[in-house]
């Protein structure tokens, strides 16, 4: 039985070219795709098959229809990273955001109420991240983490990354007068992390990033207030001049500080 970091390693060319769509089976779909679907408008951003045109229907039949967790990538893409373990170490970006005071807004709602309320959260999260092209790591209790992997968000990665952070705190109303319907705190990060498929051979998987730079994100956004976006050294590059920031000096949890961030907030 192979140890787990030899698993890891027998997968890492095939995982950092699929997730770099430098895959050889990969180019070559992408090429039939193109001439299958030649008048799509929006496609897998793997394969290349179209979820829209004349030729949709056909191919959601076997199995290239979008996924769940990321509509710009079929089910058969994903299926790929249901069979097989494994993943490579690739640069990403990441965002984390999460709700401020949870616990008290719950304390005051009646729990279905508080259930709508949360839910009206994912789906703005969700629609942020659509347009966005990230893959949703996890919506979990009051909290949602998305990533920007190079070979489906492009390679400006990061700056869609802090763009979809700003975005996300005006779709939750930080940028309206009369205040957002949800205290919103966010973080970004970028940096190298595991990516890929955990889970036992044959039964539940994730599919998800792990390592030092997903624990940093984490530090990062329980630092960050009410309307608050934490932007980290790594993420410097891609602030617009037009972006009003203020340096912080913050003290993370497991790491020996000061670390140095930049913090930004939307306006009306």
């Amino acid at each position: 039985m192979a140890e787990p970091a030899d698993e890891v390693q027998n997968f890492s060319p095939f995982w950092h070219q699929m997730l770099s769509t430098e895959h050889p089976t990969l180019r070559r779909g992408r090429k039939l795709f193109r001439a299958l679907s030649p008048t799509a408008t929006d496609r897998c951003r793997l394969c290349y098959a179209g979820f829209d045109g004349f030729t949709a229907p056909a191919l959601r039949l076997i199995g290239r229809g979008r996924w769940r967790r990321n509509p710009h990538v079929c089910e058969k893409c994903e299926s790929v990273f249901a069979e097989r373990r494994g993943g490579t170490e690739l640069e990403i970006a990441l965002l984390y955001a999460d709700v401020r005071g949870s616990t008290q807004i719950a304390a005051k709602m009646r729990p279905a109420e508080f259930a709508a309320l949360m839910q009206r959260f994912f789906r703005a999260a969700t629609a942020v991240f659509d347009r966005s092209d990230a893959v949703v790591d996890k919506m979990v209790g009051d909290e949602v983490i998305a990533l920007y992997l190079p070979g489906l968000a492009g390679s400006n990665y990061r700056k869609r990354a802090l763009d979809a952070g700003l975005e996300l705190l005006r779709a939750t109303g930080h940028a309206d007068r009369q205040g957002p319907w949800l205290p919103v705190g966010v973080g970004v990060h970028a940096g190298k992390a595991f990516v890929g498929s955990i889970g036992v051979e044959g039964g539940n998987y994730q599919f998800t990033a792990l390592g030092d730079a997903m624990n940093f994100g984490a530090r990062l956004v329980s630092a960050a207030g009410r309307g608050e976006m934490i932007i980290s050294h790594a993420m410097l590059q891609e602030v617009p001049d037009h972006l009003a920031t203020e340096r912080r000096s913050l003290e993370l949890k497991g790491y020996a500080g000061p670390v140095e961030a930049h913090v930004a907030r939307v306006s009306a």
